[in-house]
């Protein structure tokens, strides 16, 4: 059983818990899933939000995106600061049997499940994404890579 909600701070209870129809509590966990064949594989989470040009982008979400391209076996989102504080998305890839996807196809495919705003400023293909010590993208480590 998960708690029933925060001692004595209702407004973080409602913003953490949903009630379904049934009156039935649940956690919201923050975990993005995707259903592949009846099956949840768990892709990321929602609390990697950035703001980019007066837009609140989810990275998780163009993760998600991505996992839904056939070729795409691994992703991870980071936003990258640049000169006067723009800021861009960089999408990490490796893919399936080491296929070689054009950025052009990449973006059309992004295109037909994101907003404009959300599709990635660029692409950088790898044969495999740095994983921390639980296997889950090191996203440090992608920053890094950019700086380099």
């Amino acid at each position: 059983a998960v708690m029933q909600g925060y001692w004595n701070l209702p407004e973080r209870t409602e913003l953490a818990f949903h009630t379904d129809e049934s009156g039935r509590k649940w956690y919201k966990t923050g975990d993005i899933v995707m259903d592949q064949a009846g099956e949840y594989i768990f892709v990321g989470r929602r609390d990697r939000m950035i703001k980019k040009r007066g837009y609140r982008i989810e990275l998780g979400e163009i993760e998600a995106c991505l996992y839904g391209h056939a070729e795409i076996r691994e992703a991870g989102v980071v936003a990258h600061a640049v000169t006067d504080g723009e800021i861009q998305v960089v999408a990490f890839i490796s893919t399936k049997g080491g296929a070689k996807l054009s950025i052009i196809g990449l973006k059309q495919f992004c295109s037909e499940h994101l907003p404009l705003y959300m599709i990635p400023d660029r692409f950088n293909q790898r044969e495999a994404l740095p994983k921390t010590s639980t296997d889950k993208v090191n996203y440090q480590q992608l920053l890094e890579l950019l700086d380099h």
